[in-house]
């Protein structure tokens, strides 16, 4: 009966621990190795279905499809429980049930958090404290204490009570316990451990065959785009400039200048390794403000390699002023001023940090054309200097890197979780086969009385130093030293072993009842032993 009770509760214990497991894989949070997070409502953008305080379970899935209630990461906000409303190539359109309008931020798969698993109203607010993987885990400790250890205590109080002897003479322990000896007198509850910590393993193993080793993230890399206009112009007369010639910033008078020397110098730069080349093409492009124009070849279309060229040409005004004179006469359009918008016409193409690229280069440099000068432009203060243009640029894709699994604070790598759980599963399975062969072995019965006693009942085979007083109680001898053994098992009690030269016996006490197997001497040898001893 008390190995059967002592079964029952392993069971229970067992059965509890399963729960707690199965538990934490449904409800655990990414921080400890989960796929559910926690979202509580803070507006009203989800109304009528969820309301603010409300908490949101949310699973993470594969795929996510339109119609269904999803978290997204905000990159300024955080995260945003909304509802798909439709595909936009690899992002995602958002809208909540209450708004009219459409989610500005288009997240992509690997911005999602989860979809809506179910909702509890109004207790969000009060299990905020535990969102955090501390609280949870916390939690979580105190209901397999309050669930499972519950049941470990019942048993200790039980076994204590049980086991609580009646007056028995002075004890010493007999020497020579051996230290598995109390694991397998008690295989039950050794069995029951082991097999909790083989469902810990089991589940590292399924969380970990249940994620993929890599997932996808950004890499996007961030070039820059350089460039530098110059121009210069002789003059009949130097002193009107300080240099003695027009350069970059200086209006060029036409009375004294006629060709304008117009310089460009590129320069592609990325963090990331680049290779690349392209071509460009320098033109000056005559333009009114009616939309006529007309283009100058300055430099003809060449190819440069590397991430830098310099290009140069020279623009007559008197060519520039030709083109006007038969515009105007033909036309009899008269203009003020015209334009003349200097572009070096960049075309860049090649790698940048593995990823292909291939891009143009919107620089220009207008310049105001009339009668007495050709002058850069008018430009705000707040503007950018023109001479000097830039554009950045991203090229994106996508690169691979290995999944985690998250414990407590570790972070394992999933073939690494992958492998510990198996293996941690393997040795557990060993170890249980090996307890299962060592207590049948145990259970056999070998060797003499006090050998057999000895290895089954070590852990509660004490040695007297006097006689067992026998003369109030009445005596009852059992057949076998496993008679004894079960006698003691059921009682709960210690067995007495008291030897001398000629006289080994074993004894069971139970109230007024004493339990004797003799092993050595015949019955009676002990009051002898008695009255020799007065």
């Amino acid at each position: 009966m008390k190995t059967r009770r002592r079964l029952v509760a392993s069971l229970g214990s067992a059965f509890t621990l399963v729960a707690v497991i199965c538990a934490w894989i449904a409800f655990a949070p990414p921080q400890l190795g989960g796929q559910t997070s926690y979202v509580i409502i803070s507006g009203n953008s989800m109304e009528p279905g969820m309301h603010r305080g409300d908490l949101a379970v949310i699973r993470q899935a594969s795929r996510y499809q339109v119609g269904e209630v999803v978290t997204y990461r905000h990159p300024q906000i955080g995260p945003v429980i909304h509802r798909i409303v439709a595909e936009d190539g690899a992002a995602f359109v958002f809208q909540g049930d209450h708004n009219t309008f459409i989610d500005p931020y288009h997240p992509t798969q690997q911005e999602l958090i989860g979809a809506l698993w179910f909702h509890v109203p109004a207790v969000g607010t009060w299990l905020a404290r535990f969102h955090s993987p501390v609280y949870a885990a916390g939690l979580l400790f105190v209901a397999f204490i309050g669930l499972g250890g519950g049941s470990v205590v019942v048993q200790n109080r039980r076994s204590r009570r049980q086991h609580r002897p009646s007056a028995q003479p002075a004890v010493q322990v007999a020497p020579g316990r051996s230290a598995m000896q109390p694991l397998l007198k008690n295989w039950q509850d050794t069995l029951s451990v082991l097999a909790a910590i083989g469902l810990g393993f089991a589940a590292l193993a399924w969380v970990g065959f249940h994620r993929p080793l890599h997932h996808d993230v950004p890499a996007n890399a961030a070039y820059t785009q350089a460039g530098k206009f110059n121009y210069s112009a002789a003059s009949s007369d130097g002193r009107v400039y300080d240099a003695g010639a027009a350069t970059s910033g200086e209006p060029v008078y036409r009375r004294l200048s006629d060709e304008v020397n117009v310089g460009f110098d590129y320069k592609f730069s990325s963090e990331a390794p680049a290779s690349v080349s392209g071509t460009y093409q320098l033109v000056a492009e005559l333009s009114d403000q009616n939309g006529w124009r007309r283009t100058l070849e300055l430099t003809p279309v060449t190819s440069f390699q590397g991430v830098s060229f310099s290009a140069s040409g020279v623009l007559s005004l008197s060519g520039a002023q030709e083109m006007i004179d038969v515009l105007e006469t033909q036309t009899g359009v008269k203009n003020e001023r015209y334009t003349v918008t200097f572009d070096p016409r960049v075309r860049v193409a090649g790698k940048v940090g593995g990823i292909g690229l291939d891009q143009a280069f919107a620089a220009t440099l207008p310049m105001q054309l009339d009668a007495i000068q050709l002058r850069m432009s008018p430009v705000s203060a707040d503007s950018k200097d023109p001479l000097s243009p830039s554009q950045d640029g991203t090229v994106k894709t996508l690169r691979s890197v290995p999944n985690s699994v998250r414990l407590l604070v570790f972070d394992v790598n999933v073939g690494a979780a992958r492998a510990l759980g198996l293996l941690g599963v393997g040795a557990i399975v060993v170890a249980l086969g090996s307890l299962l062969i060592a207590a049948e072995q145990f259970r056999k019965p070998s060797g003499s009385d006090s050998e057999r006693l000895a290895a089954r009942y070590g852990g509660s085979l004490v040695s007297v130093t006097g006689h067992v007083p026998a003369s109030r109680t009445k005596m009852v001898d059992v057949a076998s030293v496993e008679d004894l053994g079960r006698m003691a098992e059921r009682f709960g009690s210690v067995i007495l072993q008291e030897a001398r030269p000629g006289y080994h016996c074993y004894f069971v006490q139970d109230g007024d009842i004493t339990y004797r197997y003799q092993a050595l001497g015949k019955a009676g040898d002990e009051a002898k032993a008695e009255r020799g001893a007065a």
